[in-house]
């Protein structure tokens, strides 16, 4: 279950797919690569480049929250594709619902 709500603001990091780095790496990168503040409050995502996994990080009250969601072989979540080439989109709630709740098949054995 997912421990955040629709009052954060949320961003989409389409450049990141390292899903080793902790939080603290995580942090630095979106400090030097992005140039945003992680302490902010803002949370940020992002996902692997199978589309299998997504990584949400955010922080809260003198500590990190890492999230992680992944889905099973076969399928993925949906793919976000982009009007330009912006380095960190910001996305509404409801669209980050429906990216996370929303699986999609890759393949189907009949």
């Amino acid at each position: 279950m997912l421990s955040i709500n629709g009052l954060h603001n949320f961003y989409y990091l389409p450049e990141l797919h390292d899903m080793r780095c902790k939080a603290q790496r995580i942090c630095e990168i979106i400090r030097g690569r992005y140039h945003r503040d992680p302490l902010n409050g803002d949370v940020y995502m992002f996902m692997s480049k199978d589309q299998r996994k997504v990584h949400m990080i955010h922080y809260e009250r003198n500590a990190y929250y890492l999230h992680e969601k992944s889905f099973i072989k076969g399928y993925k979540f949906m793919k976000i594709e982009r009007k330009n080439d912006v380095t960190v989109y910001k996305i509404d709630w409801k669209d980050l619902v429906t990216i996370l709740e929303t699986p999609v098949i890759t393949s189907i054995r009949i």
